[in-house]
């Protein structure tokens, strides 16, 4: 079903509108981590992100609390290359505990 069709559910009960608005944010939330772990072999992360990535991951995942203490530890690695292996580690495990 596309999006148009989606929409018009809404009006009939439908709860279309609050997953595409989820599946948005996800995917936002997806394309900052991807941002993030670009971003540190050169240690210079997006703040704006990297402040949405923890809220985000605070509210929306169990255990978030762990999680981004588990990432703000992986980005303090002095090693580029350790830095990304260790972030990418986190990443897929907050991937995998993210509601569908």
């Amino acid at each position: 079903m596309d999006k148009k069709k989606q929409l018009k559910n809404v009006s009939f009960g439908g709860d279309w509108s609050e997953k595409i608005l989820n599946d948005y944010e996800r995917d936002i939330f997806i394309q900052k981590l991807k941002n993030i772990y670009q971003s540190c072999l050169i240690n210079e992360f997006p703040e704006d992100d990297l402040e949405e990535v923890f809220y985000y991951i605070k509210n929306n995942i169990e255990k978030g609390d762990i999680f981004a203490q588990s990432f703000k530890d992986k980005l303090k690695i002095k090693d580029p290359y350790q830095r990304q292996t260790e972030l990418l580690r986190t990443i897929n495990n907050i991937k995998k505990w993210l509601p569908n």
